[in-house]
């Protein structure tokens, strides 16, 4: 039986069927013979170094520009940065090239704005600094629109190094074409600087809120802390911050920034800050092409260009600019504009967007409406950066070294001074309420001076960058502390003429009343007597001995609070400033750039009292104490005008013209008559003076023709009939063929 079983399973085996499971391939049979085979192929491709590109510019590997534009599409990492080597290469050796494929170019690189690959993000970077800088503007104009574009869509990127390296790429647009960027993408950057500031301080609350909830903190979780808050937070924060000061300095300043603009804010209108500008331009140059040598022998050849000729031939006429031909708005779409001032919006699909942010201009009017929504926005985070990053820097006697955090509470300092600077420079800080001031500037400056003045605490040696940055810092304050006297003053004279109900105008006036028993506030107390002491002076007036290593760029920077402290503090207070700042003028020495800068800004305090829309409150009248302050600098002219010699003749240029101006008004301005006839008498050595070794000619006849003609000038207006000036001059006739710009 158990054979005859055995048998039958036999026979039932070769019609059984085997079951599948799942996953598993089906067994091969035993007998199975397997007819697959497999070949391998050599592909060999046409290489571009074989290639005849004789005829076109290649690199060294025989590309071209096109070639290297189509690898920058590859998807491997080095491959990119190989090719945008090869474009810095041949973009440097053949600079016409860049310019004939710039569109090529412009979109070969936009999308290596958000790459995922660092090194690719910073070698574009890199690429784009070292060529686009070059390129003329009327060339890169039609293309920035779509650079900005990219730019700020990197700008609000998910990744976080990718929104870092895309700031840095704003700011080269910035520097190449700040105009464009504040006019048509003034909401939308400034958008996406909100948005990044914003996302920053959550993160950073949230990494707080999640380090303190997990308990008790030792002394190497504290150190790693401190290590990751100087290396990483306030790293990330000083790119932003300086990236948004670059940006709204460039948008929230309505004339170009030279080192006197802050005089510019005082006067009411354009025409007469435009008049002002030219007015003391002349000062330092001469214009030869006005002045015509009058012979009665031959016939006057001198014709006088018509006034309407730089208005009706603008691009002929001389001394014009490159035409641009932006007003035509040739790159544009021809939709309607969008002048609303608000932010462009995507609602009818991204194509709508980006036409309505195209024709969107912002003027500077229009960018200095939202002034105030601006430093609601940004201040908060400004103070919460202070307060994290100050005591790490100040809080200790300790030698105060270069660190990120220090730079970061420069960089908050200047972006504070760039918003408050065109809030009071604008007609906003009139209308708006004392406690709003209070609650934000006041507020603001009390938590600036806790460490006021900046490393006076600190010892040991810092070294010249550290030191430099502390004095920028302690202008910077100083500037923000006349900024806000100055915009309390301005509220005050304005109460009476705003639009208010009696009741509100009621409030108002005992705020400021109740206000006025403290004139000077006791922190800003601290900041005038810093000013008063760079300058040479204490608080009572007594001499003080200056800081050797305040140099000429910090009396530059400082110039602004000190007008700003003649405007706002009361006039005693106010003479004091300005004894502190003639005497720091008659300490400098006579070559010094120092004591230039001081004279041009005496006299520019001086002749902005003339201009008829001035309207500052720092006013010098006839025989008071400031007078005869101003009296004395001006004797001392003659002197110093001996010193120069011929070694600084545009000083020498500049005074002679401000000794004139005093002239043709006489005695009808703050100056007597006798104190320009004693400057007369001083002058007699600066043409010719006998001593007891003999005869000494004085500086005149080393200058120039338009010098000595102003000198001489001065002499006829003054019309004293002088002997003494009247052989000097004489002497001087002798000695030289001609002098001044008219021949006998």
């Amino acid at each position: 039986m158990p054979n005859a079983r055995k048998k039958k399973a036999a026979k039932m085996e070769d019609f059984k069927k085997k079951k599948l499971k799942v996953g598993k391939q089906k067994s091969v049979p035993d007998n199975f013979t397997d007819t697959s085979f497999k070949s391998k192929s050599i592909s060999l491709p046409n290489q571009s170094i074989n290639e005849d590109k004789s005829h076109e510019i290649t690199t060294s590997r025989n590309l071209t520009l096109a070639d290297l534009v189509v690898q920058l599409k590859h998807y491997n990492a080095g491959v990119k940065k190989e090719a945008l080597s090869g474009l810095t290469d041949i973009c440097h050796s053949h600079p016409a090239l860049l310019v004939s494929s710039l569109g090529l170019v412009v979109n070969g690189v936009l999308k290596l704005f958000v790459d995922d690959d660092r090194d690719v993000r910073k070698a574009t970077l890199n690429y784009l600094k070292s060529t686009f800088v070059d390129i003329d503007r009327v060339e890169l104009q039609p293309f920035m629109p779509l650079l900005i574009i990219y730019t700020c869509s990197a700008m609000t990127h998910i990744f976080e190094d990718v929104r870092l390296d895309a700031v840095k790429l704003m700011d080269l647009w910035i520097h190449i074409a700040p105009d464009v960027i504040v006019s048509k993408f003034w909401n939308r950057v400034t958008g996406n600087y909100m948005s990044l500031l914003t996302v920053d301080s959550n993160s950073i609350n949230n990494s707080t809120n999640t380090t303190t909830s997990t308990g008790a903190t030792t002394t190497a979780s504290v150190k790693a802390a401190v290590t990751k808050s100087h290396l990483h937070i306030h790293k990330n924060k000083l790119g932003l911050f300086t990236s948004l000061s670059k940006f709204l300095e460039a948008g929230l300043s309505e004339h170009d920034r030279d080192d006197y603009w802050f005089l510019l804010n005082y006067l009411d209108n354009k025409h007469a800050r435009d008049a002002f500008k030219i007015r003391m331009a002349q000062y330092h140059t001469v214009d030869t092409s006005k002045v015509a040598v009058w012979d009665s022998k031959h016939k006057n050849q001198f014709t006088p260009a018509h006034a309407m000729v730089a208005s009706v031939a603008p691009y002929l006429s001389e001394g014009a600019k490159l035409a641009t031909f932006s007003q035509l708005h040739l790159f544009e779409s021809s939709g309607p504009k969008n002048h609303s001032g608000g932010a462009a919006t995507a609602s009818s699909g991204g194509q709508t967007a980006t036409s309505e942010i195209n024709n969107s201009e912002f003027s500077p009017e229009e960018r200095l409406s939202n002034i105030k929504q601006l430093i609601e926005t940004f201040q908060p985070i400004l103070v919460a950066s202070w307060l994290e990053a100050a005591p790490s820097v100040f809080i200790s006697i300790s030698t105060i070294s270069m660190t990120p955090a220090l730079e970061l509470l420069h960089e908050i300092l200047k972006l504070s001074l760039v918003l408050w600077r065109a809030m009071v420079g604008s007609e906003i800080i009139s209308t708006l309420p004392r406690d709003w001031l209070n609650a934000h500037l006041q507020s603001l400056l009390k938590h600036f001076t806790v460490y006021f003045p900046y490393g006076a605490d600190s010892f040991g040696n810092r070294g010249s960058k550290v030191d430099d940055m502390l004095q920028e810092m302690n202008i910077m304050l100083c500037e923000l502390t006349s900024l806000y006297l100055l915009a309390r003053t301005m509220q005050s004279n304005n109460v009476s003429q705003l639009k208010l109900s009696e009741r509100q105008l009621k409030r108002r006036k005992l705020a400021m009343e109740e206000e006025q028993d403290d004139q000077l506030p006791d922190w800003a107390e601290t900041v005038v007597g810093h000013v008063l002491g760079v300058l040479g002076l204490d608080a009572e007036g007594n001499a003080v001995s200056t800081n050797s290593s305040f140099r000429t760029e910090n009396l530059v920077s400082l110039l602004p609070a000190i007008w700003g402290f003649l405007n706002c503090l009361n006039y005693e207070e106010s003479i004091t400033m300005f004894k502190a700042a003639l005497s720091y003028y008659h300490v400098c020495q006579p070559n010094s750039s120092s004591k230039r800068v001081m004279l041009d800004f005496i006299t520019r305090a001086y002749m902005i009292q003339s201009t008829p829309s001035y309207n500052g409150h720092f006013t010098i009248t006839k025989h008071s104490e400031l007078a005869n302050m101003l009296q004395e600098w001006f004797l001392s002219l003659p002197k110093v005008l001996w010193q120069l010699r011929s070694n600084y003749i545009e000083t020498s240029r500049s005074i002679l013209n401000i000794m004139c101006d005093v002239a043709k008004k006489s005695d009808k301005d703050v100056f007597d008559k006798s104190t320009l006839l004693e400057v007369e008498t001083k002058l007699v050595p600066f043409f010719f003076v006998n001593i007891a070794k003999g005869p000494l000619f004085g500086p005149f006849s080393e200058l120039p023709a338009d010098v000595q003609q102003r000198a001489l000038d001065y002499v006829q207006y003054i019309d004293s009939k002088s002997e003494k000036m009247a052989h000097a001059i004489q002497q001087c006739r002798e000695k030289q063929t001609s002098i001044g710009l008219y021949a006998e």
